[in-house]
C-alpha cells in the first residue's frame, strides 16, 4: 500500500509539472514572436502515445526530460531563425528572400548565355588543320612588315635623289643619327614613327594570335571553355592595341592617337571581364576600325580611305558571316595582309615623317660617298 501511495504522489507530482510546462508551451505559442520556437503540443502528445523509450527515460527523470526538450527546442529554433526572419517590431526581413531571387534569376540567365555563346562558337567550329592553317596566314603581314623596314624600302631612291637635289652641305648635321652595320646594309637610319608604329602593332599581334590558333583553338570544347580562355582574350586584346597603332600611322596627330587609345584600352578592359558578348566585342571592333580609316578622310586621302575600307569590309564579312566554313578565317588572315603596304605608303605621306625621312636621306648620301672614297 505504501508503494502504492508513493508511486501515485510521483505519477501525480509529474502529471503536474507536465501540464505546468504544456500551459507556459501553449502561451509561449500565442506570442508572434515566439510561436515558432517551440514543438507543438499535438507533436509531444504524438510521442507520448507512441511509447518510445526514450520518452519513458525522459519522464521518469525531470533533469533528463527539462535537458532533452531544451536541446529540441533550440534545434527546432534554429531550424525556424533559418527558414523565417522577424525585425524587432514584428515585420517580415524579405532580405534572404529578394536574396534567393536574385540568385535564382543569376542562375536561370547564365545557361541561356551559355547557349547563345555556345551557339555563337558553334558556327566556327573549325578542324586541327584549318586552325593551324589560320596560324600560318598569320605569317605574310609580319614577314612583309620585317622586310619593309629592314630592307629600306620604306626609303626610296626617288626620295633620296629628290633631297640630293635639294640638299645644302651642312656641318652640323649629327652623324649619330645614321646607322651604319654590315648587318643592315640598307638600314641607314630609323624609320619614321608613324609607319613604325603600324608594324609594331601588327608584329605584336601575331604571336598571340598564332599561339591562340595552333594550340588551343582546335583542343579547347567551343563555348565558354574557349571564349573566355585566356589566348582567345589576349588576341582580341592585342587587336585593339594594333588599332591604336594604326591610328597614328593613318593621322600622324597625337590628339587622335590619344582619343582612339582612350577607346581601345576601354575595349581592352571589356575583353578581360568575367562575361563574354561575342556581338558586343565584335561591334567595339568595328569601330576601332572606323577609328583607324576615318583620319584619312581629314587629310584628303580619298582613293587610301576606299581601299582600306573596302579590304576592312571584305575581312568584316569573311570574320562575322564564314561563308565558306571553317576557311573563312584563312582568307581573313589573307585578306588582311594586303593591307600593311597601303597604309605604310599612305604613312610616309604624312609630314610627321618628313623630317625622319630626310634624315634616313642625308644618312644614305653619306654611306655612299664613305663606300666610294
Amino acid at each position: 500500500m505504501l508503494k502504492e501511495r508513493n508511486r501515485s504522489r510521483n505519477t501525480e507530482k509529474y502529471d503536474y509539472v507536465s501540464a505546468s510546462e504544456d500551459e507556459k508551451i501553449r502561451t509561449a505559442m500565442d506570442d508572434p514572436r515566439t510561436g515558432s520556437r517551440y514543438p507543438s503540443i499535438t507533436h509531444q502528445s504524438n510521442l507520448k502515445q507512441n511509447g518510445a523509450p526514450e520518452l519513458n527515460m525522459l519522464y521518469r527523470s525531470p533533469e533528463l526530460r527539462t535537458a532533452s526538450y531544451s536541446d529540441q527546442r533550440d534545434s527546432e529554433y534554429d531550424l525556424a531563425s533559418l527558414a523565417f526572419t522577424e525585425s524587432d517590431d514584428g515585420a517580415t526581413d524579405s532580405s534572404d528572400e529578394k536574396r534567393q531571387n536574385e540568385t535564382d534569376s543569376y542562375t536561370n540567365a547564365k545557361p541561356a548565355k551559355q547557349c547563345e555563346v555556345g551557339k555563337y562558337m558553334a558556327a566556327r567550329e573549325m578542324s586541327p588543320l584549318q586552325e593551324r592553317l589560320n596560324a600560318l596566314t598569320v605569317l605574310p603581314s609580319t614577314y612583309y612588315c620585317i622586310m619593309f623596314f629592314l630592307s629600306g624600302s620604306w626609303l626610296s631612291k626617288s626620295f633620296i635623289e629628290a633631297y640630293a637635289h635639294d640638299m645644302i652641305d651642312d656641318n652640323e648635321f649629327d652623324n649619330s643619327q645614321c646607322i651604319t652595320s654590315s648587318w643592315l646594309p640598307n638600314m641607314h637610319a630609323l624609320p619614321p614613327l608613324p609607319p613604325l608604329a603600324a608594324a609594331i602593332g601588327i608584329l605584336c599581334h601575331a604571336p598571340f594570335s598564332m599561339i591562340y590558333h595552333w594550340r588551343y583553338a582546335h583542343r579547347l570544347p567551343p563555348g565558354l571553355a574557349r571564349t573566355t580562355h585566356w589566348s582567345r582574350r589576349m588576341d582580341q586584346v592585342m587587336i585593339h592595341f594594333c588599332s591604336i597603332c594604326m591610328a597614328y600611322a593613318t593621322s600622324g596627330r597625337l590628339d587622335l592617337f590619344l582619343v582612339n587609345g582612350l577607346y581601345n584600352v576601354d575595349c581592352m578592359y571589356r575583353q578581360c571581364l568575367l562575361e563574354v558578348r561575342p556581338k558586343r566585342n565584335q561591334t567595339r571592333i568595328g569601330i576601332s576600325i572606323l577609328g583607324v580609316t576615318i583620319p584619312l578622310l581629314l587629310r584628303g586621302q580619298f582613293l587610301v580611305f576606299l581601299k582600306l575600307f573596302a579590304l576592312f569590309s571584305t575581312g568584316g564579312w569573311l570574320f562575322g558571316k564564314y561563308p565558306i566554313g571553317g576557311w573563312s578565317h584563312s582568307v581573313f588572315h589573307l585578306v588582311m595582309a594586303t593591307i600593311p603596304p597601303i597604309m605604310f605608303a599612305s604613312a610616309l605621306d604624312l609630314s610627321a615623317s618628313q623630317s625622319q625621312l630626310e634624315v634616313a636621306a642625308h644618312c644614305a648620301i653619306l654611306a655612299e660617298k664613305t663606300l666610294v672614297y
